[in-house]
């Protein structure tokens, strides 16, 4: 006979509670976040673009960047157009998945970030 797992009990206010793990920290930071949603959205997109779109340094926008390649959510590939040097950044298929999962968990954790929740 199956059984289904308890839920979750109710927080102390009636809720749901949490989900027993943090939203993923890797994605979490003020500029990680902007960094992986322009991604999402707009799919490879050049450095310089990056940092004017999301009025960040250079210094922070690559100290960024270098932590979202380490935990393997982003892909830099430096090349040259003509005689120039030109860095892209791409979200990886891992860092589109990190930031789906980021998504899920925020919906959980807010009410009424879904279409139709209230």
């Amino acid at each position: 006979m199956r059984r289904d797992p308890p839920s979750p009990p109710p927080g102390g206010d009636g809720q749901p509670a949490m989900p027993p793990t943090p939203l993923a920290p890797l994605i979490h930071g003020r500029a990680r976040l902007l960094v992986m949603s322009h991604l999402m959205r707009s799919g490879a997109t050049a450095f310089t673009e990056l940092r004017a779109r999301l009025g960040l340094t250079d210094g922070t926008l690559s100290v960024h960047l270098a932590t979202l390649e380490q935990g393997g959510a982003v892909e830099i590939v430096k090349e040259f157009v003509g005689k120039k040097p030109r860095t892209v950044v791409r979200p990886t298929p891992a860092g589109r998945e990190m930031f789906v999962r980021y998504v899920a968990d925020l919906k959980q954790i807010v009410p009424g970030l879904s279409p139709g929740d209230d």
